[in-house]
């Protein structure tokens, strides 16, 4: 639902805003050189959606394969354009991207001593940084403000911060765990799922508009989709979707 309101709110920004365009000569009086170099700062918001199938063990137990997950996380840092011609631009950024995600599977049912069963789920909390270098290409279209654009992102893992926990689901009157306090939840300080690859692959598919602010300067908010073509983890299936909202400013050099 998120990701629906961002589009929704795009859109209607961009059918409200009337551009100046890229036609920075004001007057005779005042002659302005439009630049085709722009430099600036972007982010975005973006809603991540886990794909696979991770097996969780703790010692020597397999305790289930995680799934699915979601999670919300942002890009942040520097981005250029180089315009070729007034309707092709090559884009370039460096960014930090923080990618977290909630997985959660159910357990095997545990039979209990006064009868009936014991039921637990796992949950998985990963909470992944990538630095992104991203080359690119955009194209107006149909002389206006409004573009297309692919992008491909290359990420070198900075961070990696998993938990591992199983949580009793379900029955108040089940006993607590044995940790100190007693809880419905513990920590697998053993538990472990593959390791994931250094390096990051990932193609984006973007939608922008350009918005003329003055002499030299204008911001572009897009919306983006990235596809998993890259597996996250080494010995197992872990793929990522990316869906985005963002905005870039850029200043002429």
């Amino acid at each position: 639902m998120k990701i629906i309101f961002y589009i929704l709110t795009f859109i209607s920004s961009c059918a409200l805003i009337n551009a100046q365009g890229f036609d920075w000569q004001y007057s005779a009086r005042m002659p302005f050189e439009s630049p085709v170099l722009f430099f600036g700062l972007t982010g975005e918001f973006n809603h991540l959606i886990h794909n696979g199938s991770l097996d969780l063990e703790e010692d020597t137990c397999h305790c289930g394969a995680y799934k699915t997950g979601q999670g919300e996380g942002y890009t942040a840092g520097l981005a250029g354009e180089y315009w070729l011609d007034g309707l092709t631009a090559i884009t370039f950024s460096a960014i930090y991207n923080y990618s977290p995600g909630k997985f959660t599977v159910k357990a095997d049912p545990l039979p209990r001593e006064n009868g009936g069963v014991l039921l637990t789920e796992y949950e998985f909390t990963s909470k992944i940084a990538y630095l992104l270098i991203e080359p690119g290409i955009k194209y107006r279209l149909v002389d206006s403000h409004f573009h297309i654009g692919g992008s491909i992102q290359f990420g070198f893992l900075l961070d990696n911060n998993a938990v591992h926990k199983e949580k009793i689901v379900g029955d108040k009157d089940a006993p607590q765990f044995p940790t100190n306090p007693p809880s419905y939840e513990r920590i697998l300080s053993t538990g472990r799922i593959s390791e994931l690859n250094s390096i990051f692959l990932q193609p984006k598919i973007r939608l922008g508009y350009d918005l003329t602010y003055g002499l030299g300067l204008y911001a572009t908010p897009n919306i983006s989709i990235g596809i998993p073509i890259f597996n996250l983890a080494k010995s197992s299936e872990w793929r990522r979707w990316s869906f985005s909202a963002g905005l870039t400013v850029y200043w002429g050099i």
